[in-house]
């Protein structure tokens, strides 16, 4: 015989449970970056792309390097082809990018607004806040695509899988540049279409 004080209890575990489920339920990637349109991109479907040197505008030390190489990575996940970066960094005059100047068909603009550490040796976690322009190289550097991450990325359970400061630097620049071009639409290859216009 059911009593009327384990029908409230039995209803609270159940809520409890559900709570529960709905906080493991991982975030799908990109959804706190703020995106344009994508018609531009997807009309030019741009092939080949070089990574310009990236613009701190933070005043923070950023990891230069590792992140321009994590948004090279990125773009080849998204089937887009990325001009090598030393190849690209022969054609900086004067500490800037000119978009086309190494015959590409975009430019992928980096700027890094914020770069916050200040919890990345207590929690594992980087403040950051990061705009990322495809700009057309042939159009005269009109913007086919922009996005912009302004957040918080915990990376807490580095420490454990993870042995040395670099490669945690890394796993963190790879995940906050998947991050950011989760919204840059995948390219797709048409048939009989060797380059782009």
């Amino acid at each position: 015989m059911e009593t009327n004080v384990s029908r409230p209890i039995f209803a609270f575990a159940l809520s409890a449970l559900v709570l529960a489920a709905c906080n493991d339920i991982p975030k799908t990637r990109g959804s706190a970056v703020r995106a344009t349109d994508s018609e531009l991109v997807l009309a030019q479907s741009p092939i080949e792309v070089a990574v310009a040197p990236i613009v701190n505008a933070s005043g923070a030390d950023v990891p230069m390097s590792e992140l321009r190489t994590s948004f090279q990575k990125e773009l080849v996940e998204r089937r887009y082809s990325p001009l090598a970066l030393e190849y690209v960094d022969r054609k900086v005059v004067d500490a800037a990018y000119t978009p086309g100047a190494a015959q590409e068909n975009a430019t992928l603009s980096i700027t890094v607004e914020k770069w916050d550490t200040s919890l990345w040796t207590t929690h594992g976690a980087i403040t950051a806040r990061i705009t990322a322009s495809l700009l057309d190289a042939k159009g005269g550097g009109s913007v086919l695509w922009s996005a912009t991450a302004d957040q918080r990325f915990d990376f807490a359970q580095l420490r454990e899988n993870i042995a040395t400061e670099g490669a945690r630097v890394r796993y963190a620049c790879d995940s906050i540049a998947a991050e950011l071009l989760a919204r840059l639409p995948a390219r797709t290859s048409r048939p009989g279409r060797a380059t782009s216009n």
